[in-house]
């Protein structure tokens, strides 16, 4: 079990603990009692939940708490070994999900050219000029991504 992940939130003062393990009455008990000597405790072992409160202002407090809920807590599950992957097919992008991707940025790209373009028009020919041609290109890509249905 990760122990970073039985906290639910670190405030100044108070700590929450919140992780499906604490809804044992054992181990709710024993670390209920185990804090009680460094902080205010509420707990509800029906949910697996703590609440800690403490004098924020003692630096040394918080390092205390959190290590005696480490030395509480079961260690973390040995991470399988890694299998090496004899046969496996490596998963090549799908033309769908290129095609996809093509689209968004066809679509973005369409959107900020025009925009540009239109800003352009008082200002400047050729920056006008250039943000037209990227919008046909922009158009043209997304055409292409969608030519069946544009042609029926």
């Amino acid at each position: 079990m990760d122990n970073v992940n039985i906290y639910a939130s670190v405030l100044p003062g108070r700590i929450r603990l919140r992780h499906a393990i604490l809804r044992d009455p054992v181990l709710h008990a024993e670390l209920t009692n185990r804090l009680e000597k460094l902080a205010q405790v509420q707990g509800n072992p029906a949910i697996g939940s703590l609440l800690l409160g403490f004098d924020a202002t003692d630096p040394d407090i918080e390092p205390r708490i959190r290590a005696e809920v480490a030395a509480m807590l079961p260690p973390p599950p040995a991470k399988p070994a890694l299998r090496p992957h004899v046969g496996k097919r490596i998963a090549l992008p799908r033309p769908k999900a290129i095609k996809q991707d093509l689209n968004r940025v066809a679509k973005i790209g369409a959107i900020v050219s025009m925009a540009v373009s239109l800003a352009a028009l008082g200002s400047s020919k050729k920056l006008h000029a250039q943000a037209g041609f990227v919008f046909v290109a922009m158009m043209l890509a997304h055409m292409a991504v969608h030519w069946r249905r544009t042609f029926k």
